[in-house]
């Protein structure tokens, strides 16, 4: 009996569809497989763009936070200041408003003091020269001019101004202006005493 030519063939198509299949798996499974670390790079590269981001973003909140705290820290250090300023200008103006205050006997003694003050401070710097008084017209009566002029002015409270005639040199001794002169000195103390540290 004759060998069929298909039976000899079968075998052959057979394992070349055999060998075909297997092929198409490992393809298949390779396709898959890529597919597989495509993926799975793909994801690496989002968490890793995500991680990126969100550190960004925590940096720039951070650095935010930090700037608006700083802000809100300058902000409330500027408000205590202003606050503990204008108590301390409220200390000095009740203070001169105390001096110019005082009862009759103890005010006359001071305007007295000032202007003795004033007058010695007029003689050295200006020697023989006479000054022109100024003085509020009710403290008038508590200096004694010998022979000077005087003029009153009613701008002028608690104390004394000296001027040369012509105007030009003034010298000053009030009650605004002792506590102005002292005001460097007392504003620290003031502070320290109110608040317990010195304004910077």
């Amino acid at each position: 009996m004759a060998a069929n030519p298909q039976d000899s063939c079968d075998p052959l198509i057979a394992a070349l569809e055999e060998d075909a299949r297997a092929q198409a798996s490992r393809l298949i499974e390779e396709a898959e497989e890529a597919r597989e670390e495509m993926l799975r790079r793909a994801r690496d590269e989002a968490a890793k763009e995500a991680d990126e981001r969100l550190s960004t973003i925590r940096e720039r909140l951070k650095r935010e936070r930090a700037a608006t705290l700083n802000s809100a820290r300058t902000r409330a250090a500027g408000l205590k200041l202003g606050v503990r300023r204008e108590l301390l200008d409220g200390v000095l103006v009740e203070a001169q408003k105390r001096l110019v205050s005082l009862p009759d006997a103890e005010y006359g003694r001071l305007v007295t003091r000032l202007y003795e003050a004033l007058k010695d401070e007029w003689e050295k710097a200006r020697p023989g020269e006479q000054a022109i008084i100024r003085l509020n017209p009710a403290d008038a009566a508590r200096v004694r001019a010998d022979g000077a002029r005087v003029e009153p002015d009613t701008r002028v409270a608690g104390g004394v101004v000296l001027t040369s005639v012509d105007g030009r040199v003034v010298f000053e001794n009030t009650v605004p202006s002792v506590v102005e002169r002292a005001r460097k000195v007392m504003v620290p103390a003031i502070d320290k005493l109110l608040f317990r540290e010195a304004l910077p």
